[in-house]
């Protein structure tokens, strides 16, 4: 009975969210000498795991519950001093403006020796670094794809945006898959139209989820690219210098990425020197030239991004990032049939480390199938997006909207909103 009423209380308190009373800030994350956008800032509070992100272009919208309006409000990039004040003081909106954090150079061998020990003490680490215990993420989800074809033009596909709660059993030195593997649940989901044709089988967070090699350690990033932490390997290793990120002292290596493709990639890999934290994980690469020689698909460019926050002295998954575009050939008549370009993030809105299990027992009934979340949409709940913390849109969501806009009646017109808003619907 006492278990009922627990998990009872807590299926309450998840959905408070409606009658709660928030504080609203809106504002802009700027460097203070270029004056250019800090995009993926975060935007969090001291001593709690509530945060949000800056978009692109450094914009955020950020909800947090009246009762912490005398807590501290963060705003940190990876390389600056961190913001803070107390968020009574805040205003409505405003433009933040962060400072480079002058980092001395440290008496350490550059040597690309020196860089691969110290990525192999980073993987060493992970078993007592990472939390082992399970634990809950409450998230913010984007994905949008859309093509161009040589004969037919350009069509878009779904623009799905979902809040979900993840289940994570924690790091498991075993990799035991089974076991190990992330639940997804969902709370909410928006989408576009439906397109015809379209590819709907693949659960994309999922897919992201997959990618993060520091706990799944045997993945690769991207196809053909092999992961930094599968040792032992034939990448390229090279000090990169020394940084910050919410005070703490970070060491860069950066990683070449040899591979059949030909395609020019490498890692950026922060490691904290205290404790041999991976906190950031950047892939790059990008390769505009064509050989058709190669291969029937063409990668243009890829960027991965994985951040991780520290709450209770663990380093958890903050956000993440995948945006990639690739092409089609014809290897015959040395054509590019169609151009596919994807983007996709993930936002952590808040951790959870108590009462995981009765938490994850409530929310049996959200599990998320492995098709797209585009294919299990809900009715639009406009109370809940109201107040719920996500990332604001980017340049690429506008490109949908004045895509749709543009071609109403080939689009379902009747599905498609105002140019001032996100075309959102179930």
């Amino acid at each position: 009975m006492k278990s009922k009423l627990l998990v009872s209380a807590l299926l309450v308190a998840s959905h408070s969210l409606v009658a709660q009373s928030f504080i609203n800030f809106k504002g802009k994350v700027l460097d203070q000498k270029s004056q250019e956008p800090l995009a993926s800032a975060t935007i969090s509070i001291k001593n709690c795991s509530i945060s949000t992100m800056a978009n692109e272009v450094g914009e955020f919208d950020f909800h947090i519950p009246t009762e912490l309006k005398n807590d501290t409000l963060f705003i940190s990039f990876i390389g600056y001093k961190t913001f803070k004040e107390r968020i009574s003081n805040f205003t409505e909106s405003r433009v933040i403006y962060l400072d480079e954090t002058p980092v001395p150079l440290k008496d350490v061998t550059v040597t690309s020796d020196a860089a691969r020990k110290l990525i192999e003490q980073a993987l060493k680490a992970i078993p007592s670094v990472y939390s082992t215990q399970p634990y809950l993420m409450e998230g913010f989800h984007r994905s949008w794809e859309k093509m161009e074809t040589a004969d037919s033009g350009s069509f878009p596909g779904t623009l799905i945006e979902a809040a979900v709660t993840i289940y994570d059993p924690g790091y498991s030195p075993k990799k035991n898959r089974k076991t190990s593997k992330e639940e997804i649940y969902i709370n909410e989901v928006r989408r576009s139209t439906l397109m015809k044709a379209w590819n709907y089988q693949v659960n994309v967070l999922r897919d992201m989820l997959n990618k993060n090699i520091i706990k799944n350690n045997r993945t690769s990033p991207f196809i053909f690219l092999k992961a930094f932490l599968d040792f032992p390997n034939s990448l390229i290793y090279e000090w990169d210098g020394t940084t910050q990120m919410d005070g703490e002292d970070l060491s860069i290596v950066k990683i070449e990425i040899p591979n059949t493709r030909k395609f020019p990639a490498y890692y950026k890999v922060y490691i904290s020197d205290a404790d041999f934290a991976i906190l950031r994980f950047d892939v790059v690469g990008s390769k505009t030239e064509i050989d058709y020689s190669i291969s029937p698909w063409h990668t243009d460019n890829l960027t991965e991004t994985y951040i991780f926050k520290r709450y209770q002295q663990k380093p958890y998954l903050s956000y993440c990032k995948i945006r990639y575009t690739i092409k089609k050939l014809d290897q015959k008549l040395k054509k590019v049939w169609r151009t596919e370009d994807y983007f996709r993030e993930f936002q952590v809105n808040k951790v959870i480390t108590t009462e995981v299990a009765a938490v994850r027992k409530s929310l049996v009934l959200k599990k998320s199938k492995e098709i797209s979340l585009a294919l299990q949409a809900k009715t639009y709940n406009v109370t809940f997006w109201k107040n719920y913390n996500m990332i604001l849109d980017n340049p690429m969501d506008r490109e949908m909207v004045e895509f749709f806009n543009k071609s109403p009646n080939k689009f379902e017109k009747k599905q498609v909103l105002k140019a001032s808003k996100l075309p959102l619907h179930q």
